[in-house]
């Protein structure tokens, strides 16, 4: 019993020291449900889209799911626009295709613009490349191979890379006479990321993945390392299948607290790529840690295995001809041998939520990193990187929606969101949501916007600044500012009443001002109210709603509304405000219980 407790409060301390050190984060400063987002409706509510896949030189948008393939032209299309995909054997003018139906089963982007598509019906796949005006070209047949759209793949010349979750790691070629794939083991596997590796290191290809044992319910990240020129071993021994493949695991957090593996993207960086990995915990709680690729070729080309390491070849070594390779060599490998350092972050986790992420994308503003996460309910969260600050929340569809995948347009700033049967277009340069006035520019911390003396703006070489420069001078020349008129407010004698104040930044506290008295707001789905009973001669007056949020140790003060209350004398000069039935409700209830 006592080393029961022991063992809890052990782990206890583990979980408390993990949440000391990682970077806690809450809600997102402004929600964002309309302004800079565009909608891409599918006819007959098509449902099944699970796929996102763009081609960078055509500037097409390519949706696909098990039955059917759309393009969006985001500069030209208000609608995606269905492909047909005629991936029958026989397309001569007198061919019956009734009962060809092949289902979607791979998108891969080929580095000319092109698309390569894949189809399978009954256990055998069939593959074209398809150019921008839809036309399909170099076909080839991949029998017995089943790929699967949901997971992984990666185009290299004329390789094509994907994988399958049973088996792992597949390698096709259009000439089949290099094809490999990995032996079956007694682990249950997840990918979620294929990349081709960069510089002296380009002649390898990595996989990201999590990992269980069958019988085990504990997950395990890992990355793999191949060589792209792997031929297999000989006959009877390794044939067709990877002599190149090594492995090493992933360490994010303190302890083995975060160790599911739930989406991977990168960040290509001058002389590196830098690996973002979202990960999840026992506890659902999520966190974001960066890899360099560089530190990960190191490890697989130095560190110790954990298994003896062969007198005459490094297990990994790419070599003229892996046939070649000694019956030795080629036991170690079918062994999965695994590096016995693990990968380290750069840094610790950079993010640490208890909302559950499920995608990320990456991008970069000039020096700021931005980091884009879908949460569970169909939101999307927008992170600043350094210092770690979720500066948006983005609700592209309804509440609880699933988002499928997410693709991001770098050089456009878009980012491109899918449910079953929508996708939508955030705009990430969209400035005009954090409003018209300086002070409210800058304390959004959004590197893609500046202010430019007259409104806030996208602007390329923006910086996260101050929101002390925003002077006397250039707040006078804020709209808002110029517009804020006190509103003059009739009310009649002995009636109940309220004055409502928009409620932008999450992260300020609102109070009311009326007279030498500060009242605290009362908050609503509408922003911030102040509520007035029975209207008299003391509650005449100016009602100020000012808004208070610290950044850096120092407070910004703001007046967000301002009215001038009187009682009328004659119902002809009182003005009611326009009540939302929300809000209606609120303000009756307690009447009703009467």
């Amino acid at each position: 019993m006592l080393k029961m407790g022991w063992t809890c409060f052990s782990v206890l301390l583990i979980w408390i020291s993990c949440v000391c050190s990682i970077k806690l984060h809450y809600d997102a400063r402004v929600t964002v449900k309309n302004e800079g987002i565009t909608r891409f409706s599918f006819e007959n509510h098509q449902s099944g889209l699970v796929k996102l896949v763009s081609t960078s030189a055509s500037k097409i948008i390519w949706v696909g799911g098990d039955e059917a393939l759309y393009s969006i032209k985001p500069a030209q299309d208000s609608k995606p626009k269905l492909v047909t995909v005629n991936l029958c054997k026989n397309e001569g003018k007198d061919s019956d295709n009734s009962e060809c139906a092949y289902r979607l089963s791979l998108l891969s982007p080929g580095a000319d613009g092109n698309l390569l598509l894949c189809g399978t019906v009954n256990g055998d796949t069939k593959c074209c490349y398809m150019n921008s005006d839809n036309s399909l070209t170099d076909c080839f047949g991949l029998e017995n191979y089943e790929p699967n759209i949901n997971e992984p793949s990666l185009l290299v010349g004329e390789m094509l890379y994907f994988t399958k979750s049973e088996t792992g790691l597949y390698r096709i070629s259009k000439d089949k006479n290099n094809n490999i794939w990995s032996l079956p083991s007694e682990m249950e596997e997840k990918y979620l990321k294929l990349i081709a590796g960069k510089g002296e290191h380009k002649d390898k290809v990595y996989s990201f993945f999590t990992e269980k044992h069958k019988s085990e319910d504990r997950w395990i990240p890992r990355v793999s390392q191949s060589c792209m020129n792997d031929r297999g071993g000989r006959k009877g021994h390794l044939q067709n299948s990877w002599t190149s493949m090594i492995y090493a695991r992933l360490f994010c957090g303190r302890g083995y607290e975060f160790s599911q593996l739930i989406d991977v993207a990168t960040l290509e960086m001058d002389d590196d790529i830098k690996i973002y990995a979202l990960f999840r915990n026992y506890w659902n709680m999520s966190a974001v840690c960066v890899y360099s690729m560089a530190k990960i070729s190191t490890i697989f080309s130095s560190s110790p295995f954990n298994s003896k390491d062969p007198d005459n070849h490094r297990p990994g070594m790419c070599v003229a001809d892996s046939t070649s390779l000694s019956d030795e060599v080629l036991t170690i490998m079918k062994e999965r041998p695994e590096m016995k350092d693990w990968v380290m972050p750069e840094n610790d986790p950079l993010l640490f939520k208890h909302s559950h992420y499920n995608h990320i994308q990456v991008d970069r503003q000039q020096n700021n990193t931005v980091l884009l996460l879908s949460l569970e309910n169909g939101g999307v969260h927008k992170v600043l990187e350094k210092p770690a600050f979720v500066i948006a929340e983005y609700l592209p569809f309804p509440h609880g929606t699933h988002i499928t995948s997410m693709l991001l347009d770098d050089s456009e700033k878009r980012l491109f969101v899918s449910s079953s049967n929508e996708v939508v277009q955030i705009d990430l340069k969209a400035c005009h949501v954090y409003g018209d006035e300086c002070t409210e520019c800058l304390l959004s911390r959004d590197p893609y916007c500046g202010w430019n003396g007259l409104r806030c703006t996208f602007t390329p070489n923006s910086q996260v600044e101050d929101p002390h420069v925003c002077n006397p001078a250039l707040v006078a020349l804020s709209r808002t500012e110029i517009s804020a008129e006190t509103s003059v407010v009739h009310v009649p004698p002995s009636s109940r009443h309220f004055l409502l104040c928009p409620m932008k930044s999450h992260h300020a506290t609102y109070h009311w001002l009326h007279g030498n008295a500060r009242e605290e707001c009362v908050d609503s789905d509408q922003g911030c109210l102040y509520l007035i009973e029975s209207m008299n001669e003391t509650h005449e007056g100016p009602y100020i709603c000012v808004s208070s949020e610290n950044v850096h140790q120092k407070t910004y003060n703001r007046t967000v509304a301002e009215f001038q209350l009187s009682m009328s004398r004659s119902d002809a000069h009182s003005v009611t405000p326009i009540v939302l039935p929300s809000l209606l409700l609120l303000l009756t209830a307690p009447y009703f219980l009467l």
